[in-house]
Formats: structure tokens, sequence, C-alpha cells
């Protein structure tokens, strides 16, 4: 499931590409827009339509602008997805993944909605859903280890350090670059979070251990008394 939804992202990125040249954009078409979202219920402006199909289309599309670092985004995005969406795949089974991956997504794509539900501004990008693969990680597969890019080096680290220093650096520009910043730093948090909390409702249940029961003869062997000891006992009894 993971190789099919690295696929998925490069083709739709390769048509975005396509279209971009002929100065077609699908942004503004496909991307989670707050305020189209929003604003259904009247006097009620920040409740979101969750059935709004922007909420999955927006995962899909990333940034084609080349002068704007739009090849990192997508690049980024599928280095994370198959450093630990693999572990976790294989943990709660291809179908939990797949739904797993969608809830995270649509979740920090509601967060962002509610907190800029006045916002024209399209959300795009798979980083949320990516960023609830590593909050599920973080708490599934915390002890697994996974090979990163250390400057010119390829090195192996344990999961939970690596997840906890990309978790502290979303907070940090969250908290110092959140105004005008072109990133949805809350939509990684919010990812994450969710991803942290609904792993807990998709992993199997731990099997309990069978129970020890005593064989019925051990116990009643204790109750059997041999013939001597039987014999030993009358003759006290009978010198008393």
């Amino acid at each position: 499931m993971v190789h099919l939804l690295i696929i998925t992202n490069i083709i739709v990125f390769v048509y975005q590409l396509y279209l971009h040249a002929r100065g077609i954009s699908v942004v503004s078409t496909y991307g989670a827009i707050p305020e189209q979202i929003t604003h259904v219920i009247p006097f009620f402006s920040m409740v979101p339509n969750i059935f709004h199909p922007s909420l999955i289309t927006s995962l899909f599309v990333h940034d084609v602008e080349i002068y704007q670092s739009g090849f990192l985004h997508i690049i980024g995005n599928m280095l994370y997805l198959s450093a630990f969406g693999p572990g976790l795949e294989n943990r709660i089974g291809h179908t939990k993944f797949f739904l797993f991956y969608f809830l995270c997504g649509v979740s920090a794509t509601l967060c962002h909605t509610v907190l800029h539900y006045n916002s024209n501004v399209p959300l795009i990008g798979a980083s949320g859903a990516i960023a609830g693969v590593m909050g599920g990680h973080f708490v599934a597969c915390s002890k697994s280890r996974i090979r990163c890019l250390l400057l010119i080096y390829i090195v192996s680290l344990p999961a939970s350090i690596v997840l906890v220093t990309w978790i502290l650096l979303q907070l940090f520009n969250t908290y110092f670059f959140h105004q005008g910043a072109p990133v949805a730093w809350l939509a990684h948090i919010a990812g994450f979070v969710a991803g942290a909390y609904f792993i807990q409702k998709f992993q199997p249940l731990p099997q309990p251990e069978p129970s020890r029961s005593v064989p019925p003869e051990s116990f009643s062997n204790r109750l059997i008394i041999s013939p001597d000891r039987l014999t030993r006992r009358k003759r006290r009894s009978s010198a008393l």
C-alpha cells in the first residue's frame, strides 16, 4: 500500500507538471480552501463540511513551482513515507494502513481549516497524512531503527530519536514562523497527534496468555499415601 501511494503521488505530480507547462493549475480546483470547506452553517462559520471532496484530493496535490522548492515538497514527503510507512503497514495490515493514512490526512486538513476558516489560500500536499504515519510509527514501532541520510553518510538511527527531533522542529517553526509562512506547520503537528491517537484503534489487540492449569493427577498424587508410610503410622499408633 505504501508503494501504491508513492506511485499515485508521483503520477499526479507528473500530470501537474504537464498541466503547469500549459498554463493550467489544479491547486485552486483540488486544493483544500478553508473558506469553501467552512461557512456551511449560518452563524457557525468555523464548522467544516467533513464530506468536502478536497479533503481527499488535496492530499495528492503538490507544489510544482521549481523556484519555490516545489520538487522538495514531494521528494521530502515521499522519503518520509517510504521510511516510516512500511513498518507501520506491516504492523496493522494493508487495509487498515490505507484507512489510517487518509484518516490522519483529513484530520490534519480539518484542523488547519478550522483555525483558518476565513482563508482562501489552498492547502495542498500529503504532509498531514504522512505526519500521521510518523505519529503512528512513534507509538507502535518506537523501538525500530531507520536508515537516514546524515550529511553525506547513510546511518541507522532509532526511529524515536528521528521522530522526536522532527516534532520539535515543527513546534519551533510553528512558534517562530507561523505568521505568513507558506508551510502549514500546525497541520503537520495535528497529523502527528492524530496518528499517535488513532493508531491505538488500529493496532491488533494483544492475545491473552494461555492459562496454566494444574493437571488433576498432579493434585491427586499429593493425596496418595504410600503403603510404607501407612504401615509406619500403624506401628506408631500401636506402640502408643
